[in-house]
């Protein structure tokens, strides 16, 4: 099952001193996460840290965290384990902190970028099962890139398993998406070939 996000949620966590304030967003593309991060490092540039970390793609196979000056280990990984454990993908999470002059130590970290990730999950009431299917085919070594990348937005992947005088590809599109992805498909006509 692969559950995502419908809205962004935010959520605050004082934890000895430090404020924490996890703000969970659903993504599609590395290009929005970029964004996303861009726009928050501006608005809360003045926070001690913004560790972060996303997932992408309807079997999480695009996973990234920082820890953002913090030790290594201690923020961005916990705050990716909290989105793994829930089977969340296109969702990107920052944890920005408010030193408040108590250090917590590395487990102490590590704890309050976890639990306050899971909070915000938890408090979150626009998550969602994203039910997907499979469409397997063939595409031309020329069209395998921009038919992967405009499948993107969609939020499909798209994956090669065999590669011969054309790619063997299989596609996973979230149900929602299916009746875009005929379109784009329709566009690749001759140079791919799917059973819908």
């Amino acid at each position: 099952m692969i559950y995502t996000l419908t809205t962004t949620t935010q959520y605050e966590v004082k934890i000895q001193r430090s404020h924490f304030i996890a703000f969970l967003f659903p993504v599609q593309t590395t290009e929005q996460v970029r964004d996303i991060l861009s726009e928050h490092n501006k608005e809360y540039g003045n926070a001690t840290h913004n560790c972060y970390a996303y997932v992408l793609g309807s079997k999480q196979q695009t996973q990234y965290y920082s820890d953002a000056g913090e030790p290594s280990g201690t923020a961005g990984k916990p705050i990716l384990n909290a989105i793994l454990r829930k089977e969340l993908t296109n969702v990107l999470a920052i944890v920005t902190r408010y030193y408040g002059g108590v250090k917590l130590g590395v487990k102490g970290l590590i704890e309050a970028y976890g639990q306050s990730v899971q909070a915000a999950i938890e408090a979150s009431h626009s998550i969602v099962y994203k039910e997907t299917l499979s469409l397997n085919g063939e595409c031309e070594y020329s069209s395998l890139d921009s038919l992967k990348y405009r499948i993107e937005d969609l939020g499909a992947d798209l994956e090669a398993t065999e590669y011969s005088q054309r790619v063997t590809v299989k596609i996973t599109v979230p149900v929602d998406a299916l009746e875009d992805l005929k379109e784009i498909l329709k566009s690749y006509a001759t140079t791919t070939k799917f059973e819908i």
